[in-house]
């Protein structure tokens, strides 16, 4: 009976704690998912991985190597769509870093290179990264 009257108290004590931190407006905040990094290449297929499936709300980093100057922009940018996203020219060396995506399937090229292509497909739940 005892062990039940201290549990009951830790609880009593947690939930006081949670109740404590709500009403001062501080509410956990969800775990960010950890960031996914695509590589652009100089050959194909171009960007690394081609296709990569990540969490909605992953950041997502395209890292430049390259000695060229490129982009990483939405299809919907140029085909009338709604536009998600799209970096502007990358510096050799340099990178773009996207704060995140909801779900749902977004095909993606370099304006200045049109043969490069790359598709990201964002998912509600962790994914296990996919790369092909």
């Amino acid at each position: 009976m005892k062990a039940m009257c201290r549990l009951n108290n830790v609880g009593r004590v947690g939930t006081a704690i949670l109740v404590g931190f709500f009403s001062l407006g501080v509410v956990p905040a969800p775990a960010t998912p950890p960031l996914f990094q695509i590589t652009i290449e100089s050959g194909s297929p171009y960007f690394l991985p081609a296709s990569a499936t990540v969490t909605a709300g992953a950041p997502i980093r395209w890292d430049n190597p390259t000695a060229s100057y490129h982009t990483a922009t939405h299809d919907g940018c140029i085909m009338g769509g709604p536009c998600m996203f799209d970096s502007g020219s990358v510096v050799p060396n340099g990178s773009y870093t996207l704060p995140g995506l909801p779900p749902g399937r977004y095909p993606y090229h370099c304006t200045l290179h049109p043969i490069m292509r790359g598709v990201l497909i964002v998912v509600d739940q962790p994914a296990t990264p996919s790369q092909t």
